[in-house]
């Protein structure tokens, strides 16, 4: 009986004894970093269309005198035309007319006093050949020539300063010449020949070109009108007419 309950009693597990509590670190003498910074929210999400623009450019501001029209003004051109010039007298004259083509010479020179616009002095040439003057309504056969000189003032005007459109226009004295080719219209039509002084205007319109900082090539159509007067041996003459020239210019401006 008494060995059945030994066994019995050894037979049994031995309960495990539990194993101790860690041993807690000692606290740290170095202190703990800082947390890092908050990041940024996230972006927000898109809204409607994304519009990327590129704010505009202002327009070049050309350099002073550099393909611009502005300061000192000068222009010579050369040409065709031509024109009809009347000569009538008092009682006692003979009325004639000299008309056909001839050469065209201009020269402008001046300044610019205001933004586009030119003034100054010019000196116009025109020449005029005809080769059957007519007489009090009589053709002739004879040749005679004669020119009108222009003198005075101009202004021209450029609508755009940095393009070559211009025109223009001026008031000047006005001389007018007429002579015959030969004498046998004086001799047998009691033709004089003729100078006398008065008033003309002229007005043109061309197109220059820029080939230089300052220089410009172009064309140019000029008209003109003239009314001249002298009094000569007793007789009051007087001389009128029109003049259309085509010719090719050169501008420094």
């Amino acid at each position: 009986m008494a060995s059945s309950a030994l066994a019995q009693t050894t037979d049994e597990p031995v309960a495990a004894t539990p194993a101790p509590p860690p041993t807690p670190l000692p606290p740290s003498s170095d202190p703990l970093p800082p947390p890092p910074p908050p990041k940024g929210g996230p972006p927000p999400g898109p809204q409607g269309k994304m519009v990327i623009s590129n704010p505009p450019v202002p327009a070049a501001i050309p350099r002073g005198g550099y393909h611009v029209h502005d300061g000192f003004y000068l222009r010579v051109a050369a040409g065709i035309g031509g024109g009809h010039a009347s000569i009538s007298s008092d009682e006692g004259g003979r009325n004639f007319g000299v008309g056909g083509a001839g050469l065209a010479l201009n020269l402008w020179m001046g300044g610019t006093p205001w933004r586009g616009i030119a003034l100054g002095g010019l000196a116009s040439w025109q020449g005029m050949s005809d080769g059957d003057t007519v007489v009090e309504g009589q053709e002739t056969g004879l040749g005679a020539n004669g020119s009108v000189l222009l003198v005075g003032p101009f202004v021209d005007a450029f609508p755009d300063p940095l393009r070559g459109l211009h025109f223009g226009g001026s008031l000047a004295l006005a001389l007018l010449n007429t002579k015959g080719d030969s004498s046998v219209l004086r001799d047998n039509y009691r033709v004089r020949n003729y100078e006398g002084g008065g008033l003309g205007a002229s007005a043109w319109i061309g197109y220059a070109g820029w080939v230089g900082p300052e220089f410009s090539l172009g064309g140019l159509v000029q008209l003109t009108g003239y009314g001249t007067a002298k009094k000569e041996e007793g007789l009051d003459r007087r001389g009128s007419g029109w003049a259309l020239s085509v010719s090719l210019t050169a501008l420094y401006h």
